[in-house]
């Protein structure tokens, strides 16, 4: 039994060191992130700030939020991820308005960029690869959605989205 004893108390001397060596080791490695987390976040803002210059257009790609675009007779368009056996999909739902007093045939490019504003997606609305239109004239006063998904080059996470309506 004093055996027992003495084995367990060594052995326990042995895990509070180990313990105490833990929670020093864990609390220089929280102080490191404390200071590392405020330069992580001005890097961020750098490259954002960067890519934002290099491509003034851009605006940051937020999902399931509605951007007001109000640019022509696009109104405003949300971007949504979904997944289907464990692959992601990126799609958007545009809102189309035409208060011009003339018909209009609807051209848009939606172009997705990741962090570093490489492009990494593409989407277009109203023509073909060949440039034929292929949507629906969009008649005054008409409101109509479209919904589409996005070509991905890469496996990447967008971040920034650039909308262009082009004239036919």
């Amino acid at each position: 039994m004093f055996i027992a004893v003495l084995v367990l108390g060594v052995k326990l001397t042995t895990c509070g060191r180990q313990v105490i060596d833990l929670t020093v080791l864990e609390r220089k490695q929280a102080r490191q992130l404390a200071e590392l987390e405020p330069k992580i976040a001005e890097f961020e803002q750098e490259i954002a700030q960067l890519v934002e210059s290099r491509l003034p257009n851009l605006r940051p790609l937020e999902f399931d939020k509605v951007f007001h675009i109000g640019e022509a007779y696009v109104k405003n368009i949300v971007f949504t991820i979904t997944r289907k056996d464990g692959i992601r999909y990126y799609e958007y739902k545009m809102l189309m308005d035409n208060q011009d007093f003339v018909p209009v045939p609807p051209h848009v490019q939606i172009l997705l960029f990741d962090r570093d504003g490489i492009q990494i997606g593409f989407s277009e609305l109203g023509v073909d690869k060949d440039g034929v239109p292929t949507a629906d004239i969009l008649e005054r006063g008409e409101i109509r959605s479209h919904v589409a998904q996005f070509a991905l080059t890469e496996d990447m996470e967008p971040d920034y989205f650039l909308l262009r309506v082009k004239n036919i």
